[in-house]
């Protein structure tokens, strides 16, 4: 009966011992994925900025027309910020007209001197950019009609992370006044 005894209570050891084990990696197990999920989460939260335009819906004239954009980074490490300006075209008109008449234009992106921006910009930890949208009308084009240029800025350290603003230009008929 002694070897029975000692035999159950060393059972009732293993037992506890299996069951404190099985709680305490519950407890870690958890713990242990904020740990190692909380940085992506955090380089995630790292990656902001943003653009804004004073006013993104204007008309052109045979000169053409400039948006004055400002970029903000508002990350807390320098970022090299790249910037895109695709002809749209998707989206209803701010009149409310449909899309399916707009036109493309050229656009090209110039910084505050007036010189072309190649290539990616780098912005310091809540430095604010200010630069330019230049939109040309292609010679045949028709008038009476709109476009709808998308710009879109995107940085390579933050692979899901963007920011974009439509900036709409009318095209009107340059011997109506």
């Amino acid at each position: 009966m002694k070897k029975y005894i000692s035999y159950h209570k060393n059972s009732e050891n293993l037992h506890s011992l299996f069951l404190r084990k099985m709680r305490l990696n519950i407890f870690i197990l958890p713990v242990f994925f904020l740990f190692v999920i909380h940085p992506m989460i955090s380089a995630a939260q790292e990656c902001s900025f943003t653009l804004t335009a004073k006013n993104n819906i204007e008309s052109v004239n045979k000169e053409g027309r400039i948006y004055f954009i400002e970029l903000q980074n508002n990350s807390k490490a320098e970022m090299a910020v790249n910037l895109y300006a695709l002809n749209k075209n998707t989206d209803k008109n701010p009149d409310k007209s449909d899309s399916t008449k707009n036109v493309k234009l050229d656009a090209e992106i110039l910084n505050g001197d007036g010189q072309a921006i190649k290539g990616s910009v780098k912005l310091n930890s809540n430095e604010l950019l200010k630069f330019q949208v230049k939109v040309t009308v292609p010679v045949g084009t028709p008038f009476g009609v709109w476009n709808n240029l998308l710009l879109k800025a995107t940085s390579d350290s933050c692979n899901y992370y963007s920011t974009s603003l439509t900036l709409y230009t009318f095209i009107p008929n340059p011997d109506e006044n």
